[in-house]
This record gives structure tokens, sequence and C-alpha cells, in this order.
């Protein structure tokens, strides 16, 4: 059953991220799912590693199917070499760090989140 909620959450991460496209054109696109993803990751592992409230089916469902689905790191390298590539040093540069630093952050808010639950 495991694998079944694993597909059923990466179709819908799948879904989302299309959706996000839609709402969010470009690099901003990238930025923002793996932001919001990197956030919900930090929040279900840090939660659910320390409760029983939410099921392992769970949590493989909305780690590795929906956030596994929905952040687009392979996107993010290759819009970033592609940046490198066009000699746009600069916005490389932020791109780069906006999305890194932020995830880490968005991670840590998560993980803060989880924290005050318990």
């Amino acid at each position: 059953m495991t694998i079944l909620y694993i597909a059923l959450a990466g179709a819908a991460g799948t879904l989302a991220r299309f959706g996000a496209e839609r709402v969010v054109q470009g690099r901003s696109a990238t930025l923002v799912v793996n932001l919001v993803g990197s956030l919900i990751l930090g929040f279900v592992v840090h939660y659910a590693t320390r409760t029983s409230a939410v099921a392992p089916e769970l949590r493989s469902a909305l780690t590795i199917g929906f956030c596994g689905a929905f952040t687009t790191m392979s996107t993010f390298s290759y819009e970033s070499l592609a940046l490198l590539a066009q000699g746009q040093y600069g916005r490389a540069a932020i791109y780069m760090g906006a999305t890194i630093i932020g995830c880490l952050g968005a991670v840590l808010g998560g993980m803060a989140l989880a924290d005050r639950l318990r």
C-alpha cells in the first residue's frame, strides 16, 4: 500500500507543480516550489518523526511522493547553468543563493512549525 500512496501523492505533487507554473512564471516558479516544498518537507519529517500522529505510509507519501514530484532541483540546476552559460553571473548568484538559503530557511521554518504542534 505504501507504494500506492507514494504514487498518488507523486501525482498530486506533479499537478501542484504544474499549477504553480501557471500562477508564477519561469525561474520564480522554480524558486517558489523549492521553498514551499522545503517547508513542507521540513515540517512533515520533523513532526512525523517525533509523534505517532503521522503514519509511516503517510510520511513516505508526503515526502517521497508529493515533495519529490513537486520540487524541482533538477530544473534549478539546469536554470542555474543556463544563466552562467549566458554570462548572467549576478542573476545566477542571486538565483542560486536565494534558492539554497531560502530552502534551508524553509526547512527550518517547517521544523519550527512542527515543534509548535507538540
